[in-house]
């Protein structure tokens, strides 16, 4: 197995994880988003991409009604072309330890072929559209963006 599909694997898991504990019990993901299918290929061949992490802060004293407003939001953002993966969920309650910070309430992650994908997902309506109707809920977004390199 390839790194990229190593990674790819484990992001997916991960991602699975997340979405699953962000939904809550009795909650399922459909109640939170309508599903979006939409191929997704990943050239194993290629450059290995770019990681867009985001994590926000959410204003204090939104409704539930607002938070999964907020996730519908969120997931809509699968739905730009240029993104190949994409994963969503809360901070998880691991150990505290000097280097861990979970202070945030919900990180986005999305892998793109290259910066040249990131880019047109900056300008895509779709995501012009999630923050134009959702930035009055985040109190504080912090954006880390990496290149992945291969061995």
């Amino acid at each position: 197995m390839n790194r990229i599909t190593f990674l790819l694997a484990m992001l997916f898991c991960v991602g699975s994880f997340l979405f699953t504990s962000c939904a809550g019990e009795g909650t399922s993901p459909k109640e939170i988003v309508e599903e979006i299918n939409i191929e997704k290929i990943i050239d194993g061949d290629e450059d290995p991409g770019l990681i867009h992490v985001v994590h926000f802060w959410l204003t204090d004293g939104l409704t539930e009604a607002e938070k999964k407003d907020f996730l519908k939001g969120v997931w809509s953002l699968e739905g730009v072309p240029s993104v190949k993966r994409m994963f969503v969920g809360p901070a998880a309650s691991t150990p505290s330890r000097g280097v861990v910070d979970n202070s945030f309430d919900y990180a986005l992650i999305v892998y793109f072929d290259d910066v040249a994908g990131h880019d047109v997902y900056q300008e895509h309506p779709i995501h012009l559209k999630f923050v134009a109707e959702h930035e009055a809920k985040f109190k504080t977004v912090q954006v880390k963006d990496n290149v992945l390199v291969n061995r």
